[in-house]
């Protein structure tokens, strides 16, 4: 069956291609499969400077741009699609979606004591954190030169910030992380916070 309308979701995430795959293009390939609606034909990811990950696209043919465009919608939504993203069509956005707010917290690398880096448990503190933050709400790490950022999503970046700072607070980790709060699109109004040293 011939789709003719083809389209881009564009994910304000840094996602790679493995986890974008079972995230969202494998759900919402199933969705529009039971409906007949369309198909998902590709993907790609957008870098920066650094040579990390912006956002991620999926390319995709639907059979109409109303209820076919409704369906990727919901269901990229029911899968954690960040606040701003958007369904582009020859570089216009048709509509813009999403429900979804990053935390992302960018641990020091390079300027902490030794031992702070020999004694951590990455996982744990994955872990802990996540469990403050709201079921399911890790999406992943972000390895840098200088930092190794954990992503974590909600409804509500201010208030999973909220909970998590006062164990951050405690971490020897923690000290001198960069906190991102809505991290993604510059219209979602991200805000920058460092922890302090101790």
């Amino acid at each position: 069956m011939a789709f003719t309308h083809l389209v881009t979701a564009r994910l304000y995430e840094h996602i790679g291609p493995i986890d974008r795959g079972g995230r969202y293009e494998d759900p919402l390939q199933a969705a529009l499969d039971e409906k007949k609606a369309g198909e998902v034909t590709g993907g790609g990811s957008q870098l920066n400077a650094s040579g990390g990950i912006d956002c991620a696209d999926v390319e995709i043919e639907l059979a109409d741009l109303d209820a076919a465009l409704d369906l990727v919608i919901a269901t990229l939504e029911r899968a954690g699609a960040p606040q701003g993203s958007e369904i582009l069509q020859a570089d216009r956005v048709l509509r813009e979606f999403g429900t979804q707010q990053c935390l992302a917290i960018y641990l020091d690398g390079t300027s902490l004591p030794d031992e702070v880096y020999a004694n951590l448990d990455f996982d744990q503190v994955v872990k802990d954190i996540g469990a403050l933050a709201g079921p399911d709400s890790y999406h992943g790490a972000a390895q840098g030169a200088e930092e190794t950022g954990m992503l974590f999503f909600g409804p509500d970046a201010e208030a999973m910030f909220a909970r998590v700072e006062p164990l951050l607070k405690t971490l020897p980790i923690g000290q001198n992380a960069r906190v991102v709060l809505r991290e993604g699109k510059k219209g979602v109004n991200p805000r920058t916070t460092r922890m302090p040293r101790h």
